[in-house]
């Protein structure tokens, strides 16, 4: 992945930045009014999380000093958002460290990223590996942003609710070049039936259901930004290139879907899935109310469920969940941090490799894939301040 000309981009709003010291605070297209407030009871539930996860730190490894504090992009400032693009696109320039006889269309350390999702999509969602996996896979990007690209930040997330009814005023979407930029260039097209290979299911499918996009992002610092793997969910599947693992380079496309997230992407459900009363109504809920809708409302090559990472804007999207996650787990850290729920596959289908496995489900001693020779326990994928991993969300 990689884009032509960003620094002439980011050198206009860098600019404005620079004169902030003397003109006040500057931000490329600022939309606050537009924005939805977090209600009391959501915030309680937060503060409980945050105050439980500060109050079981000790004095050696995750500490109440050096815990990193993970924001909504819309609460980062305009330097800290710049340097984060900066840091994508850097990983975007640097070689990939993934064998490229396993996928000849890697071109770049964001590809090592997307080919490990692709690989394991069918056993990491829709499964009790969702939470877990996924927690591990945005650390390893955090980190790689931190030590290979010099990000002075942590992880942001993508806070929904607050702009549900028109994602658009959000700095993650506004079009700034301190946003991820905005919807794609309107391509006519319709819904289309997916197929999502490798389940024993011969052309298992899923809608996926056209918006008001379907071409090129044409507005923020990823146009032209350039993706190589994938897609893999089509209307039609390769035999000989089931997963998109050859090279495929394309423009990064968007396809907003004003529906799955208007009155679908509110404080109202995301305090329902914090407020669930077990692991198996949080997973239920996480899926059912928010997971899919936020993958829906960007469209394209962040709804392909294999190769979503793609979007950059995949991270901030599951940070969110990720949230989501750690207030539920901090309403009681001893009895929700290792719980679990779900099988070990995608709805307990049986995969093509293996058609006669009987579904079961997952334990927090199984082992999870996260790419290159990385092999964790799924245990060590749900504490937040343990493992190396030491991050509370604000």
């Amino acid at each position: 992945m990689h884009i032509l000309g960003h620094s002439i981009l980011f050198g206009a709003c860098a600019a404005l930045l620079g004169q902030s010291a003397l003109a006040g605070p500057v931000r490329c297209n600022s939309n606050d009014t537009a924005r939805i407030p977090m209600p009391s009871d959501f915030k309680k539930l937060q503060d409980t999380y945050q105050n439980n996860v500060r109050a079981s730190l000790g004095t050696q490894g995750c500490t109440n000093k050096n815990i990193a504090v993970r924001k909504s992009w819309d609460e980062i400032d305009d330097a800290t958002r710049l340097d984060y693009i900066r840091a994508v696109h850097c990983l975007a320039a640097k070689p990939p460290r993934t064998d490229k006889s396993l996928a000849p269309g890697i071109v770049n350390r964001l590809d090592d990223f997307t080919y490990i999702h692709i690989n394991q999509t069918n056993i990491i969602h829709q499964s009790g590996y969702l939470l877990p996996w996924h927690r591990l896979f945005l650390w390893q990007m955090e980190t790689a942003l931190r030590d290979e690209c010099g990000y002075k930040g942590h992880l942001p997330y993508w806070d929904g609710p607050r702009f549900s009814e028109d994602q658009t005023k959000s700095r993650v979407f506004d079009g700034s070049m301190t946003s991820f930029g905005g919807d794609g260039a309107f391509v006519p097209h319709g819904t289309q039936q997916i197929i999502l290979p490798g389940l024993a299911i011969a052309n298992f499918s899923l809608p996926r259901v056209a918006g008001s996009g379907g071409g090129c992002v044409t507005t923020g610092p990823f146009v032209n930004f350039t993706i190589s793997l994938g897609p893999v969910a089509k209307p039609v599947i390769d035999p000989a290139d089931k997963y998109g693992y050859r090279a495929n380079p394309r423009c990064l496309g968007r396809d907003f879907n004003v529906n799955a997230s208007r009155g679908v992407l509110t404080w109202g459900n995301a305090t329902t899935i914090v407020a669930s009363n077990s692991i198996k109504a949080l997973r239920g809920n996480i899926e059912n109310l928010w997971h899919l809708n936020a993958h829906t409302f960007v469209g394209l090559e962040a709804a392909d469920p294999f190769s979503t990472p793609n979007d950059p804007v995949f991270y901030l999207l599951h940070a969110q969940i990720d949230r989501l996650w750690a207030i539920w787990q901090g309403q009681d850290l001893e009895r929700r941090t290792f719980a679990i729920d779900g099988n070990r596959t995608f709805l307990g289908l049986p995969l093509d490799y293996a058609p006669d496995v009987p579904p079961s489900l997952a334990t927090i001693e199984d082992p999870m894939d996260l790419g290159l020779g990385w092999r964790p326990k799924t245990k060590e994928g749900m504490p937040m301040t343990e493992g190396g991993r030491c991050y509370v969300y604000e």
